[in-house]
């Protein structure tokens, strides 16, 4: 399989669509009327390029495209919105039919490309494939990320332009035209909550009883940020409990004392143009330590930084008890921002983990605009990837790793559990940052 080229995440997206002069008969009305060429590009390459048995090669796919408007239309709002949640192979393989393509085969060729929505942007991994029964092979393999509303705006358009053409040939009542017609019926309003029934990958023009139950109950209790962050973070199995969590949380907000983060707050945040989440944190981090004053590889960074910020990660409104018996794992806390002060709350005992989320709520009140309120997640959306990236290069510097550890290639588990005593921070953490920076960690024997 040839390596995924990574790209810039600035390359744009389009879907370009064609119609043949003569298509042809082939005796489904369906199939005939959205026979069509079409190729779906980012930036300059062409995610449906392929190349045939006998070495020709295009960038066009010409297939019927009904079952892909069909399989898009039924999926737009998990498809736009829902972030990846859990790596088990059973949420994976559910995962995969709302956002791959190959889905939507029907027995034609479709390229093997998988959309992961992560907040504003989507994540694209192209892979090459040969298709056996086309006897055709997808060539491009890549890795990109583009912007969710380009996402929605081209496919949009696609698909408009095929029930169009099915219209024109006849076909006026479909699954795709139904499916298509409550989306585009969809108030405003009505938006907001089907991206967040979407988010939890399931159908928000069905009933769900139990979760509209979990939301009237949570309604003006939390901020329309916060939900976003409840449901990225979760799934129909733990989303009542967490909203639980998010109610205390949010409550206790109000109570927090008011925490002065002018100096980090006036400085401005590097913009979301990095391929990887994590570099994004990573250069947030270093812009945080040029504007406070702190030294790129001092271990005792996130101690300036927190004093900087007069905010004790150990103290606070949340004794540590008092949410931790009903917060999940998926929150570790909130932040939210007024002007230039901000307030924080977090759960959990553990000391090393609450300096953590502390410095990830400081990156996600650390936007653009000056009010705002957010969960601190497992979401695996783009501002809450680089927020741990931005947590863990705060509080084990990549550069005071290269010094303890030097130019090894293989470093102990227990080596790092050493460091990561020494300076007060999560093993994981250090485990986590030794690896991201080329250090093979060994298996403990």
């Amino acid at each position: 399989m040839a390596m995924a080229e990574e790209l810039s995440i600035a390359e744009s997206f389009a879907v370009d669509l064609q119609w043949p002069e003569n298509p042809g008969k082939g005796g489904d009305s369906l199939l005939d009327g959205s026979l069509a060429r079409f190729q779906i590009l980012v930036g300059d390459k062409s995610l449906t390029a392929y190349q045939t048995e006998k070495g020709d090669k295009h960038s066009y796919l010409h297939v019927p495209t009904y079952y892909l408007v069909e399989w898009l239309a039924q999926n737009w709002w998990s498809f736009l919105y829902e972030p990846r949640k859990n790596d088990r192979d059973d949420f994976e393989q559910d995962f995969r039919t709302r956002h791959w393509l190959g889905t939507a085969r029907n027995g034609f060729a479709l390229p093997d490309v998988t959309f992961s929505p992560a907040g504003e942007k989507v994540e694209i991994v192209a892979r090459s494939a040969f298709l056996r029964f086309a006897h055709l092979n997808f060539i491009e393999a890549l890795t990109a990320t583009a912007a969710t509303d380009s996402v929605r705006s081209e496919f949009s358009k696609f698909i408009e332009q095929v029930l169009m053409h099915l219209n024109k040939n006849g076909v006026t009542d479909s699954a795709a035209h139904r499916h298509w017609d409550r989306v585009r019926n969809t108030t405003k309003e009505e938006e907001t909550y089907c991206r967040m029934v979407g988010a939890l990958g399931i159908s928000p023009y069905l009933s769900h009883p139990d979760l509209d139950g979990v939301f009237e109950k949570i309604a003006g209790k939390i901020s329309d940020s916060m939900l976003t962050d409840l449901c990225d973070a979760t799934n129909m199995g733990n989303i009542e409990r967490a909203a639980d969590a998010a109610d205390g949380i949010s409550a206790a907000l109000s109570s927090a004392k008011d925490i002065p983060a002018k100096e980090l707050l006036e400085a401005r945040r590097p913009a979301d143009n990095a391929p990887r989440a994590y570099e994004w944190g990573y250069r947030a981090t270093d812009v945080a330590r040029s504007a406070l004053g702190i030294a790129h590889d001092d271990p005792r960074g996130s101690l300036a930084f927190f004093d900087r910020l007069q905010f004790d990660p150990s103290a606070g409104i949340d004794d540590g008890k008092s949410l931790e018996a009903t917060a999940p794992a998926i929150i570790s806390g909130a932040v939210e921002r007024n002007d230039d002060k901000m307030r924080v709350v977090l759960s959990g005992s553990n000391g090393a983990h609450r300096k953590f989320a502390a410095a990830r709520a400081a990156f996600l009140a650390w936007s653009p605009g000056s009010n705002s309120s957010r969960l601190v997640t497992t979401a695996r959306t783009r501002d809450q990837q680089a927020s741990r990236a931005f947590a863990a290069e705060l509080l084990a510097p990549a550069k005071f790793l290269r010094r303890i550890l030097g130019d090894r290639s293989e470093v102990s588990p227990f080596t790092l559990d050493r460091i990561s005593e020494e300076i007060g921070v999560a093993p994981t953490v250090v485990h986590h940052q030794a690896a991201n920076h080329g250090y093979y960690v060994a298996e403990a024997a």
